[in-house]
């Protein structure tokens, strides 16, 4: 799954809307306000702050669509409702991730001043921006967005807290215990670890504790118990081909709280599952995945022995 990107214009910026959607679209998967966002007999409003939850980034296109009157200056202005969504976007996905691409010659709100936002101009109908194409500008807020991805900006989402505490519950002490006593006792054998696989599951269609042990069984793992110093920990183990190499393999059970928030979050009155629902679900997935990964990658112990994978079919 591409990281999602809502594109929100007026009618009349619509057009600007598009270009951006056309240059982002390689890498994104980009939805403009027009593309069958909101359902027929759904509310505007809260259709619009569910789809909000659903993307990983809000581009707000702000045109001179209007005139305003401040303090006995006339100036151009943007639509209302489009800067109703940059707030609602805004509250969603946070400030680092929720924009404002404007015509640098319109008023927009007081409180914007002083952030360093994106800005364009049109002249003859041609779309340009600090006198350089167009593209310069799309470019370079490609580019902070990957860069945002690929740091693993954290966003306010419930995989985020249960990957932080999957990792310094369970994965940190293990790897910890695993490092430090170089061999585990298998079946009275003392055997080295050579790999700590994290299965992440394809999907949230299951209670992933049942999930966890029909997988390990159907690759001929067998249960185990690590002993740390505070606890022990279940895991399954697969013993290799000479007997003295083992690898370890744990598909994170906490997951089934994420099922459980999003039902929560959708009102669920349903038996099956809605587009918004999997969307979420892939979302969270894959987040779960990316924020525990960057902590793997900053633990000495754990970048050295854990490998994580999607569950195999």
């Amino acid at each position: 799954m591409r990281p999602r990107i809502f594109i929100g214009s007026s009618k009349e910026g619509l057009y600007i809307a598009e270009q951006i959607k056309a240059y982002f679209s390689k890498d994104f998967d980009c939805y403009l306000w027009s593309d069958d966002i909101f359902k027929y007999n759904d509310n505007y409003l809260e259709t619009l702050m569910k789809e909000a939850s659903l993307f990983d980034f809000g581009f707000m296109v702000c045109t001179n669509d209007d005139w305003t009157k401040s303090r006995g200056v006339e100036q151009g202005a943007p639509r209302d409702n489009v800067i109703f969504e940059y707030g609602l976007f805004l509250g969603r996905l946070g400030r680092e991730r929720a924009y404002i691409i404007h015509d640098k010659n319109i008023k927009l709100p007081s409180d914007l001043h002083g952030i360093t936002l994106a800005s364009f101009e049109v002249n003859d109908g041609v779309i340009t921006s600090h006198d350089k194409p167009f593209e310069v500008l799309l470019e370079r807020l490609h580019n902070e967005i990957v860069g945002k991805i690929e740091i693993g900006l954290l966003g306010m989402l419930p995989s985020t807290v249960l990957a932080i505490g999957y990792f310094e519950n369970f994965v940190k002490p293990v790897c910890e215990y695993l490092t430090i006593h170089e061999t585990i006792d298998v079946n009275g054998e003392h055997c080295h670890c050579s790999k700590f696989k994290v299965v992440i599951p394809r999907d949230l269609d299951a209670d992933i504790k049942k999930r966890a042990l029909i997988y390990h069984r159907k690759q001929s793992y067998k249960e185990l118990q690590i002993p740390t110093d505070s606890r022990s920990y279940p895991l399954y183990v697969s013993i290799e081909k000479e007997g003295s190499e083992v690898v370890l393999s744990d598909m994170p059970t906490t997951l089934n709280g994420i099922d459980k928030a999003i039902d929560m979050y959708l009102r669920k009155g349903h038996i099956g599952k809605t587009q918004e629902q999997q969307l979420l679900e892939d979302r969270e997935l894959r987040n779960f995945t990316m924020v525990l990964s960057k902590l793997v990658a900053n633990d000495a112990f754990c970048k050295e022995i854990i490998c994580i994978e999607t569950e195999k079919l």
